[in-house]
């Protein structure tokens, strides 16, 4: 992204916003990347733990000593627990804070992390065995979750790419955040099943390696989203008063199932 610099501290101003709103865009990727890296290497780095049969198993994992006598003493003790849980706190607090380009956009985003922080605070079930309940607050939430962000990816990811002259490149993101978005959607129905019917194809760390593919392809969208904007200066247009919102339609279903974009240039 090209920036005119300037004297002025209205320029100067207009640059410091631009760059931090890139930055909180691209810091969503980057913490999506590092959640599954960090729990793997470094647990077993700092813990010996081994690798676990699922993301959400770190909240409890442990390494077994003579002083444990059974799964009750160490349930939501995980020795990487923390950073399951600020990994996770701090995407859902930057999806919030992050002001989508329409309403809806920004409406998706802000429920999408309301649900991560509620997967964080209400961890999966650890100590109930076979007997543990098929449906959960937990599981519900990132279902929701993926949910939302297909949401984004499929209908509002075009809000901005009218700003791109070349339309080959329009075509190209707007293909890439359609298959990213149909992923999305797909994920936490294939996570259900898996675990619905106890599946494991690719043995027991098979919704693990799943559960990464999924948040990578959540992190994927944003860099790809940070690049697209930086191509289409879009978030300049925006601070520079160059947008304005398209007419809305009529009807809920819609209004918010309508992929028209929500920006158009004045």
């Amino acid at each position: 992204m090209s920036i005119t610099h300037s004297s002025s501290p209205s320029a100067s101003l207009t640059e410091h916003i631009i760059t931090t709103y890139g930055a909180l865009r691209r810091g969503i990727g980057y913490l999506a990347i590092a959640l599954p890296v960090i729990l793997t290497a470094w647990g077993f780095i700092k813990y010996k733990l081994p690798p676990q049969d699922s993301i959400s198993a770190y909240y409890h994992a442990f390494v077994p000593t003579a002083q444990t006598t059974g799964l009750f003493d160490v349930a939501g003790k995980g020795v990487m627990r923390n950073w399951f849980v600020g990994i996770l706190w701090a995407i859902g607090v930057f999806l919030v804070l992050y002001r989508g380009y329409g309403r809806r956009e920004n409406t998706a985003l802000n429920i999408a992390g309301v649900l991560l922080i509620v997967v964080a605070m209400f961890p999966m079930d650890w100590t109930c065995g076979t007997s543990c309940p098929k449906v959960s607050v937990h599981g519900v939430a990132a279902i929701l979750f993926f949910l939302a962000i297909g949401y984004v990816c499929i209908f509002r990811s075009g809000d901005t790419l009218l700003l791109l002259k070349n339309p080959d490149a329009r075509e190209f993101y707007k293909r890439l955040y359609r298959i990213i978005g149909i992923v999305m959607w797909v994920f936490p129905l294939v996570v259900t099943l898996l675990e619905f019917f106890q599946l494991r194809p690719f043995g027991t760390r098979t919704v693990f390696f799943i559960e990464v593919a999924g948040i990578w392809t959540f992190a994927s969208y944003w860099l790809l989203k940070s690049r697209e904007i930086d191509r289409s200066n879009a978030d300049i247009a925006a601070a520079s008063g160059e947008l304005e919102r398209t007419p809305r339609k009529s009807g809920a279903l819609r209004y918010w199932f309508d992929p028209t974009p929500a920006l158009e240039e004045k």
